[in-house]
């Protein structure tokens, strides 16, 4: 094994990282619309976050598929390539922005829920107030055919 291949294998990693650090990075900034979304009652753009989100995700696949491949070509190599200061100091904030990304989306899920179950609380007063007012009218037309007014 020589230094080169280490060497090599290092810069593949790290400008790999500094990709994925990018757009772990947008991704913190399309859950931010999210919130944003979800707060101001924008219903067509969540849409079309949620399709971002769904690109997204593809994304996180392809690059766990090519971490994997360059681990898979030469594990030793990948392996002390990993222990350099700058691959582990990329490492270490992608983890934190991915600490800070599911943080907000799990503000975002829970604001979400609370929005369903407020508008699941006021369908169901609906309900209620429609049964009442049908329970009024069927009442009304009962005295009409008996006579009481």
């Amino acid at each position: 094994m020589e230094y080169s291949q280490v060497v090599e294998l290092e810069e593949k990693l790290l400008e790999l990282l500094r990709q994925e650090y990018s757009f772990y990075q947008s991704l913190y900034l399309l859950f931010d619309k999210q919130r944003d979304n979800l707060r101001f009652e924008r219903d067509q753009k969540l849409i079309d976050l949620y399709n971002e989100i769904e690109k997204a995700e593809r994304r996180i696949a392809e690059s766990e598929d090519k971490i994997a491949r360059l681990r898979s070509e030469n594990r030793k190599v990948f392996n002390l390539a990993a222990t350099s200061p700058e691959v582990k100091k990329l490492v270490t904030s992608i983890a934190t922005l991915l600490k800070k990304n599911l943080a907000l989306i799990k503000e975002n899920e829970d604001f979400a829920k609370n929005k369903r179950n407020r508008i699941e609380e006021e369908l169901e007063q609906v309900r209620r107030m429609y049964d009442h007012m049908a329970c009024n009218k069927a009442d009304n037309g009962a005295r009409v055919f008996d006579g009481r007014s």
